[in-house]
């Protein structure tokens, strides 16, 4: 899969837990937990289906009697989702607590909606070194200040894995699943081309069903960007940028061994999980990944990234936060720890915990069922996972993927204009909108 990955939603109508009392009472003076009567407002993308809520703030209210919890529904795609919560905070909602987006920059830029928790960490003694560092500096931190927490994980490549009977049948030796020495990217593309069967001109059995997202999956194992980490330079045209989607498109129009290469004749469904594709890189959640896999008759297990400079997983931390208009700081904020503990709303999505010494016993618990899928690997990989390339995180992500980089990769797909001339075209028209959404903002 070379475009934009799935992304898990939430839906539901609002939910009223234990509605008594007063809706909007203040906090304590001071910061403290108020005794009266408190409603807070929750706008959801994500956290599960709305029964796994329930039961989520069945467990919160034994702690807190005197809060209810109300849910606005802020389900879809990262762009609906903002949509939902602008529109809402038009209208004089009060909203208390967001969750389900990338990072806080995008909720800032775009909508203003969440506040500075610097102060509630240090007061409470919160440590960060419990999270994987540089993916909390580049989602939740904005203009040195942190605005957000991760909770869970998700993206566009939750786990690699491969087939081992195709393995095994092509003579090729199985990939590492150890981070500290992956298969390297020569060492892919020598076994990608004997795990690619051609019959009478047509590709039956292909290396990848898909490589994850186009714009960052392949170059970041390159340490290469469109975007400066100060997100005020596009470089798509730069040597390093150029070169990290060479080696992926030799890949795919030389050699030949995607899914959606040339003379490809693979059927309809997925590659992998169809048999036809020695190696998957499934998206948004591993264990959603393992349960499609049940009664397929397909023995898989968790390998490395290949490798170029580095070898990462393209996940990024789903985060949540206090959100601006709250009244009930303090309040939001203690159900935020709640479901902080114990990666209490990660558990609720399925997904694995953002929060590192969750995720060994949430591995060993949810992947039991699969012994020989060597899913431990898991744990090491969300600890050295790099953050996504920093146009991603952009607030005008959607516009630029939508108007821009999706018809100028389609064009290459179809082999109308390489890949150097489409990097260097997208540049200017790239940088045009970074400019004018900087100086929106200064005005």
């Amino acid at each position: 899969m070379f475009g934009r990955a799935g992304e898990a939603g939430a839906g539901g109508a609002a939910l009223a837990l234990a509605a008594c009392g007063t809706p909007g009472a203040q906090e304590q003076p001071g910061g403290g937990l108020s005794t009266k009567p408190v409603t807070l407002t929750w706008a959801v993308r994500g956290g599960g289906t709305p029964e796994v809520r329930t039961k989520l703030l069945d467990e919160y209210k034994p702690l807190r009697p005197n809060v209810t919890v109300e849910q606005f529904d802020a389900s879809g795609g990262i762009a609906p989702s903002i949509e939902k919560i602008a529109a809402g905070l038009a209208a004089g909602l009060a909203l208390d607590f967001i969750n389900g987006h990338l990072a806080s920059r995008q909720l800032i830029e775009s909508i203003d909606a969440v506040q500075p928790i610097d102060d509630l960490v240090k007061r409470d003694k919160l440590d960060l070194g419990k999270y994987n560092k540089e993916a909390l500096e580049a989602t939740g931190r904005y203009e040195s200040k942190l605005y957000t927490l991760p909770y869970a994980y998700g993206g566009d490549v939750a786990g690699v894995v491969y087939n081992k009977a195709l393995f095994q049948q092509a003579g090729v030796k199985e990939p590492s699943s150890d981070w500290s020495k992956p298969w390297t990217w020569d060492e892919m593309r020598q076994a990608a081309v004997r795990l690619t069967k051609n019959e009478g001109g047509a590709i039956t059995q292909v290396a990848f069903a898909g490589f994850g997202f186009w714009v960052h999956t392949m170059i970041m194992q390159w340490g290469a960007r469109w975007l400066t980490p100060d997100y005020k330079t596009i470089t798509s045209d730069a040597p390093q940028t150029i070169d990290a989607y060479l080696k992926f498109t030799d890949l795919v129009f030389k050699d030949r061994v995607f899914a959606q290469s040339p003379g490809a004749q693979l059927g309809s469904g997925d590659a992998f999980q169809n048999g036809k594709a020695a190696v998957g890189l499934p998206c948004c959640a591993a264990l959603n990944f393992a349960r499609n896999m049940r009664g397929r008759n397909i023995e898989w297990a968790f390998i490395t990234m290949p490798k170029g400079t580095v070898s990462s997983l393209d996940v990024s931390p789903i985060v949540m936060g206090v959100a601006k208009a709250s009244k009930q700081r303090s309040e939001a904020w203690d159900l935020m720890k709640f479901m902080d503990d114990k990666s209490r709303l990660a558990g609720a999505e399925d997904r694995i915990p953002a929060v590192l010494p969750d995720i060994q016993p949430w591995v060993k618990q949810n992947f039991a069922e699969w012994p020989d899928s060597k899913s431990e690997m898991l744990v090491e990989g969300m600890k050295t996972a790099k953050a996504l390339e920093p146009v991603r995180y952009h607030a005008q992500w959607q516009k630029m993927s939508q108007e821009i980089l999706e018809p100028a990769w389609k064009e290459v797909m179809e082999q109308k204009k390489s890949v150097t001339d489409m990097l260097k075209a997208v540049k200017p028209q790239l940088q045009a909108v970074v400019d004018d959404h900087a100086r929106s903002r200064r005005k």
